[in-house]
């Protein structure tokens, strides 16, 4: 069966999951960083915040080289300079050179997650079938596998600066393989981005994007301290949480193509948003570990679905409109996180929850744009549907470039 898989999805799978190794290295070895550098936590928060910075102001950067050199190119491109980004990190000195170096990668990686997207829509369009989910799904399998990895090498003893520089070289090579083995971008569609840049179509995908980063984030962020300050946890149990949340994610996602097919994305993202929130609310006003822990399961098959709905429609309006997204997502996923903090600081980790159901009940009201397969861009014929149908493109390839 697996050789039965088209050499480009095998690019795609190998791309995700490159991705998902890198994000892996930075939390994995956490300990390291901050005694490299004499970190304490406050100054580790800034060097997240310095990451995620560089994301969400990636925008710019982004639309001008997806201009100059289409998705592949920036794919091969980018991937290669992230790759040695992190190679140079660990040489960095002090913490201001340290920020400034996760400000570039954060900036970087940002673009290579908009060029593998953009190319797996536009294999979507191609094969007129979704695989957007599943391609999602290897992103966490990557992630996992790196986390193990990491953990084992720290545990040996392995020099950080030896780690980053193998990890890096692997996911460049990794990333301008996919990017040669990748054909050539579809035509783009000119009324498509007129529409979407006279009428702001992009807007209500930035929104819902910006909802998901916030769901998403603040569960992985805070799970591990709500289950084992508000529920009494063990750290054990605490971390149990989280990983019932990744794989759940991660499972979902790999189903998630199907369910797409069958139901239509507006009622998958909206059934699953609804059932966060619910299970949010519940976790939140019962204070049982057992259905926190079963809330976080509900959260993470709610939510598998959204990024790869969102990111797909996006897409399937054109680079510049991912990019936009993309970089709004990732201002939800960045300022997400500090707010909640504060809420927590001022009331309680059960308010976080409780906002967290909030912003989950918004996001499935949101979705509600995707209702309509025009949803302010016209559904040509190349772009099959623009946001919630698979496209019947060109299953040649061909490409005027």
């Amino acid at each position: 069966m697996l050789r039965t898989i088209p050499r480009p999805v095998w690019a795609l799978i190998n791309g995700f999951a490159a991705l998902g190794a890198v994000g892996s290295v930075l939390v994995a070895r956490q300990p390291e960083f901050q005694s490299r550098w004499g970190l304490d936590a406050a100054e580790w928060g800034w060097v997240l915040f310095a990451a995620g910075l560089g994301g969400m102001l990636a925008y710019p950067v982004n639309k001008w080289f997806l201009a100059c050199w289409g998705s592949r190119k920036m794919l091969h491109r980018f991937g290669t300079a992230g790759g040695v980004v992190m190679a140079v990190i660990p040489w960095l000195p002090g913490l201001p050179g340290l920020l400034l170096g996760m400000f570039v990668q954060g900036l970087i990686y940002n673009g290579v997650g908009v060029a593998v997207n953009h190319q797996a829509v536009e294999w979507e369009l191609r094969s007129s079938a979704r695989m957007m989910g599943r391609l999602h799904a290897t992103f966490y399998v990557g992630s996992m596998l790196s986390a193990f990895v990491s953990g084992v090498l720290a545990a040996t003893g392995l020099a950080l600066s030896i780690h980053m520089a193998v990890v890096g070289l692997l996911a460049a090579l990794f990333h301008r393989h996919a990017a040669k083995s990748l054909p050539r971008a579809l035509p783009p569609d000119p009324d498509v981005a007129a529409s979407v840049t006279v009428r702001g179509a992009w807007l209500p995908l930035g929104v819902l994007a910006a909802c998901h980063g916030v769901v998403e984030s603040g569960i992985m962020g805070w799970t591990a301290i709500y289950l084992h300050q508000s529920m009494g946890a063990g750290e054990g149990a605490a971390g149990i949480g989280l990983a019932l949340f990744a794989g759940a994610m991660a499972l979902g996602r790999f189903g998630s193509d199907a369910v797409v097919m069958r139901f239509g994305p507006a009622p998958v993202i909206i059934g699953g948003a609804v059932a966060c929130a619910l299970a949010l609310g519940v976790s939140a006003v019962t204070a049982s570990l057992t259905l926190a822990l079963a809330a976080l399961i509900v959260c993470g098959f709610g939510l598998a679905a959204a990024a790869p709905i969102i990111f797909s429609a996006a897409g399937r309006l054109g680079g510049d409109v991912l990019a936009r997204v993309f970089a709004v997502g990732a201002v939800g996923g960045l300022l997400g996180p500090l707010v909640l903090g504060q809420i927590a600081k001022i009331t309680s980790l059960d308010a976080v929850m409780l906002v967290l159901a909030v912003v989950s009940a918004v996001m499935a009201w949101q979705s509600r744009i995707l209702l309509d397969k025009r949803s302010g861009a016209p559904a040509t014929a190349d772009r099959a549907g623009a946001m919630a149908g698979v496209g019947s493109g060109d299953p040649t390839g061909s490409d005027s470039k």
